[in-house]
């Protein structure tokens, strides 16, 4: 029971931090004309100063296991999930054109940023955190290569897109931190760094938030049943089943299988919206299988993530403080 109360006590924040940027958005206190600039700020800016200082001078991260191998698992998690989601998308969809094929994707891509980190950094402390964003080195190229080839073929734009500030932000540190560079770094700066890197997860959050209560409107679900409960079955049910197993079977550190647990338990992302809308998929699709899975998530995160400690014998921090 103590265990169920730590992982409600770290999920229920971000889903009413959720709930507020929903809410903000129907009072017209988070306008969709802010949207673009605060998106491009904290994902510029913010997020990479978070993983700036949660990486550099990390011990957890000199580890040579803790480098190399999470951004494997990263990478293959999401394209496991693509090729579980292509063998569905005729059947969930109806077609196997653009609708299906943007199907296919969100169900590859979990939610991989801001809803794990604060909850890594709440239920087992600040070393998860920083392998989870060498584990998304690996998400982040999975995700504008794999996709977007999947959609759009042009894999050269891909690429170039996989090579944004947050991945970039996430091999700098990752230098620094391995030849101890960290320590030249002025206080003025670290503490600089901190401090933007703090604001990262709730802005990111309420915009996650407002920009839900848009593409709900879009949405007719009663039209698209098959899509959802399909959607449910496979991200929220058998994905976590194949991921948490493989960090069970798998070399993995302590931190990575960590990591793992948290990114099995999340919902659908909802970067392929905007994937979907870049390059002739189907928005719509995207987002009834992102609401679809983050409704269901209120439920699923708390259930996974209290059986999946249990099975890889994992301990929750004492503190359910948390840490934004």
């Amino acid at each position: 029971m103590a265990e169920i109360l730590t992982v409600l006590s770290a999920v229920l924040p971000v889903f009413l931090i959720t709930f507020l940027g929903y809410q903000f958005r129907r009072i017209n206190w988070l306008t969709r004309d802010a949207d673009d600039s605060l998106m491009k700020v904290a994902m510029n800016v913010l997020l990479p100063c978070l993983a700036f200082s949660k990486i550099s001078g990390n011990e957890a991260i000199r580890q040579p296991e803790n480098v190399w191998l999470p951004p494997v698992i990263g990478f293959f998690s999401i394209a496991i999930g693509m090729a579980i989601g292509w063998m569905v998308r005729r059947y969930a969809t109806g077609e196997t054109g653009p609708k299906a094929r943007t199907y296919a994707i969100t169900i590859g891509v979990f939610n991989f940023g801001f809803v794990p980190i604060p909850l890594s950094e709440s239920l087992f402390g600040e070393n998860a955190v920083a392998v989870l964003f060498v584990f998304n080195v690996g998400t982040l190229l999975a995700m504008w290569s794999l996709g977007v080839m999947l959609l759009h073929g042009d894999l050269g734009t891909a690429w170039k897109k996989a090579l944004n500030a947050p991945f970039l932000s996430v091999v700098f540190a990752l230098i620094v931190n391995a030849t101890g560079l960290n320590v030249h770094i002025p206080e003025v700066v670290v503490t600089s760094i901190e401090m933007l890197g703090m604001c990262a997860i709730p802005m990111s959050i309420l915009l996650m938030g407002a920009m839900m209560k848009d593409y709900f409107a879009e949405c007719e679900f009663r039209s698209a049943f098959r899509v959802c409960w399909t959607s449910i079955l496979l991200r929220m049910g058998l994905l976590p089943v194949l991921m948490i197993a493989a960090a069970k079977w798998l070399p993995c550190s302590t931190e990575l299988r960590q990591v793992i647990l948290i990114q099995a338990s999340m919902p659908a992302a909802m970067f392929p919206i905007l994937i979907s809308r870049m390059y002739g998929g189907s928005p719509v699709i995207a987002t009834q299988v992102a609401i679809a899975t983050t409704l269901i998530s209120l439920a699923t995160i708390p259930l996974w993530l209290h059986l999946g400690a249990a099975f890889l014998g994992l301990q929750f921090s004492d503190s359910t403080s948390f840490p934004l």
